[in-house]
């Protein structure tokens, strides 16, 4: 089974509360039917997740998966956001195992946008007495907004480090993609000349870029589209033949799939 990010699930929260100054846990460990979310503002505790264990202080977050042990000791009167919840994958499978997660956030993360988070936080304590289906709907689409802040900020830091660690043969190999992107391209010879095999070259651009060859090629060649479609008045054909495809009929198919939207809708909804 493919693993899902926590920005793809929908959250469905069913406690939210607030405790102030808490000088020491009512029960030193817990283990519920419920994701559990702590989000720290003030003071200090130790706590055990499974094998993660350490200490959490101010602007930390914790996460514990259902029917899991959670050890918790007081060291500092502390104030923190609790949130119970359930999380359903996009065909409403119930998640109840982090092993269905990457990235997986179980344990201590934090978030580096701290302005967003406090927004969100503000944004919590409004809705901590309100059970209107408003507030409800509102809850759940905040929490969600937090997972998709905490899978985009481990994506671009991810990228960042294998910006850093690039593999000079793989610069290389996107040199070439690049230059031969907007005509006729034949992966498997620019495979050839770096050295590899399709399989290969495949894997480690992957690896280095984040989506496969074809993948960048076809993201190169649809942000041309875009840039055509909207500055000049090139028929659709006349565009597929500047940007690698056979006809505008294929380009047409390629563009709804990966835009979600027809290139004549997107001309369309961009004139000003």
């Amino acid at each position: 089974m493919e693993p899902y990010t926590p920005a793809q699930l929908r959250p469905q929260l069913v406690l939210l509360a607030e405790w102030v100054q808490k000088e020491t846990f009512q029960h030193h460990s817990v283990n519920v039917p419920w994701w559990i979310l702590f989000y720290v503002l003030q003071g200090q505790f130790q706590y055990q997740i499974g094998k993660h264990e350490g200490v959490a202080g101010p602007d930390d977050l914790l996460l514990c998966p259902p029917h899991t042990l959670f050890r918790r000791h007081m060291t500092l009167p502390s104030t923190f956001l609790l949130v119970n919840f359930n999380w359903f994958s996009p065909l409403g499978e119930r998640i109840d195992s982090d092993r269905q997660l990457m990235p997986n956030p179980v344990g201590k993360f934090v978030i580096q946008d701290m302005q967003r988070l406090a927004s969100t936080h503000l944004h919590f304590q409004k809705l901590l007495d309100r059970i209107d289906s408003f507030a409800l709907e509102r809850r759940d689409f905040l929490l969600q907004d937090l997972w998709q802040l905490y899978t985009w900020e481990w994506d671009c830091a991810q990228r960042d480090l294998r910006e850093q660690a690039i593999d000079p043969l793989m610069k290389r190999a996107e040199q070439l993609l690049r230059h031969h992107a907007m005509g006729r391209l034949s992966l498997k010879s620019i495979s050839g000349e770096l050295g590899l095999s399709a399989v290969q070259f495949t894997r480690r651009f992957k690896a280095v870029y984040g989506s496969s060859p074809t993948d960048y090629v076809t993201s190169l060649r649809l942000c041309k589209v875009r840039t055509l479609l909207l500055e000049t008045q090139l028929t659709l054909n006349e565009i597929a033949s500047q940007c690698g495809y056979e006809n505008g009929l294929y380009l047409s198919r390629v563009f709804s799939q990966k835009m979600n939207i027809s290139p004549s809708q997107y001309r369309q909804s961009h004139h000003i």
